[in-house]
This record gives structure tokens, C-alpha cells and sequence, in this order.
């Protein structure tokens, strides 16, 4: 039985983690709604007046909106792929004994440790002719983050008796009956929390774009922050503003997704 104090303690050990990326959170919040002179004091008061303005400027004159749908658009297409392809590859390698489940399973494995080489990376789209599409940028985010996919449906599916595979199939099921509507429903949690990471680091990713997106009408929103924020270095109520916009989507989802994330306790 865990003692009181230990559980005290780890609860302010969390709360204390949890401050620190509070704090920078609610200060570009507050700063989002100050004006140009309060902004630059940098602080956690309270603006004098609320400056809706500042959101209304951003929407204007930022290409939040056309970052929005291009972020929109990038990231549904990976994380769909990322989930199809990482939920039926990680019950084949689950359920499949033998050399090749196993040469499989080591395969995504190495492909955790192997870093995205960009000059490689571009040469193949080019040669593909996927170079500034929507289509090569998703191909290149799920290739990224499907190992990781893969290593968890895998380790989850592995728990799940194969009594409910061997029951499924005496009431004839076939395999993609047996993936799509008997062990994917039971796979929500690793599910959900694969929806998240997947999309939190594909909205948030600079790099992909910046290197595969050749029109300017295609930026994302990272890009899009990164361009208004040179046009208004000093303008950090804008900058702020703009920021909040962004972080918007990624908040909302976790909050509404959260219940269903896989915890180890």
C-alpha cells in the first residue's frame, strides 16, 4: 500500500512540472489582448482593457486562415494514415509468429532510430514529382512517425487474448471484419493516444514544409507564425495573438480527447 506522504509528494512534483509550462501559456495569453506598450513589460498582469482588435488584426493581414487549412488538410491526411496503416501492421506483427513477424517488427523498430535525412528526403520527391504537393508532405509525415505507431498497437494488441481472434472467426469473420470491428474498437485507447501525439507534432512541425512546400500559397501554420512574426518582431500583442490562434486546435483536441488517452500506472 503507497503511503500518504509519497502521494502528496508526487502530486506537488506534477504540479510544480505542470507550472512551469503554465506560466508561458497564460502570459501569451494575457499578452494576446494587451496593447503595444503593456505587451512589452513581459509580466502576468491583467491587460488595462481587453484588445479584441488584436485578434481581428491577425486574421486580417496574417494568412492565419489559408496556414489553417493547409495545417488542416497536412494533418488529417497523416494522422489517418498513420492510424490504418499502424493499427493493421501492428496486429499482423502481434499475431503473426515466425521469421517474418519478427524481421518485420525489427524493421519499424530500427526505423525509430533513423533520422530523416532532408537532402535524401528531397531528391526522392522530386523524382516522384510529389515535390510541393499536399500529398508528398503527408507521405513524408507518416513515414516519419509510423515506426513509433507501429511499437505501440503492436506492445497493446499483444495483451488482447487471441481467444476473442479465434471466437470471431468461428462466427465468420473475415479479416478485415475482424480487424475494423472487433479489435480496433478494443485498441480505443492506443488509438487515441496516437491520434494526439500524431497530430500535435505534425501541426506544430516547421521543418517538413519549409523544405517540401515550393508555393508560398501552401505554407502551413508554423510557417505562417514564423513569417508574421518577422513582419512584427516588436509587435508582441500581435505575436502573442497569432500564437494563441495556433495552439488553439491542438489544446482543444487534448482536452476533449484526454479521458481515452493509454496510461501506464
Amino acid at each position: 500500500m503507497e503511503r500518504p506522504y509519497k502521494k502528496w509528494l508526487r502530486t506537488l512534483c506534477a504540479s510544480l512540472v505542470a507550472l512551469v509550462f503554465f506560466v508561458p501559456i497564460w502570459m501569451m495569453l494575457l499578452g494576446s489582448f494587451k496593447d503595444q506598450g503593456e505587451v512589452l513589460h513581459l509580466d502576468l498582469s491583467f491587460p488595462s482593457q481587453l484588445r479584441i482588435d488584436n485578434y481581428i488584426h491577425v486574421l486580417q493581414t496574417g494568412s492565419i486562415l489559408r496556414g489553417y487549412w493547409n495545417s488542416i488538410v497536412i494533418t488529417t491526411g497523416t494522422v489517418v494514415l498513420i492510424l490504418l496503416c499502424g493499427a493493421v501492421t501492428g496486429i499482423i506483427i502481434s499475431r503473426r509468429k515466425g521469421r517474418s513477424g519478427r524481421a518485420l517488427y525489427l524493421y519499424y523498430l530500427f526505423g525509430l532510430t533513423a533520422t530523416m535525412q532532408i537532402v535524401t528526403t528531397y531528391s526522392l520527391m522530386i523524382k516522384l514529382k510529389l515535390n510541393g504537393s499536399y500529398l508528398g508532405v503527408i507521405l513524408v509525415f507518416t513515414a516519419i512517425n509510423l515506426p513509433f505507431a507501429v511499437m505501440t498497437f503492436s506492445s497493446f494488441v499483444t495483451g488482447v487474448p487471441r481467444e476473442i481472434d479465434e471466437a470471431a472467426i468461428i462466427d465468420g469473420a473475415g479479416p478485415l471484419r475482424l480487424i475494423f470491428r472487433i479489435l480496433l474498437p478494443i485498441m480505443k485507447p492506443v488509438t487515441v493516444t496516437n491520434l494526439i501525439i500524431a497530430a500535435i507534432g505534425v501541426w506544430n512541425n516547421f521543418q517538413v514544409p519549409l523544405y517540401l512546400m515550393s508555393s508560398s500559397r501552401q505554407t502551413t501554420i508554423p510557417m505562417t507564425v514564423f513569417n508574421f512574426y518577422g513582419l512584427y518582431a516588436r509587435s508582441w500583442n500581435y505575436v502573442f495573438a497569432a500564437l494563441t490562434i495556433t495552439i488553439l486546435p491542438v489544446v482543444l483536441l487534448y482536452l476533449c480527447l484526454q479521458k481515452s488517452i493509454l496510461w501506464k500506472g
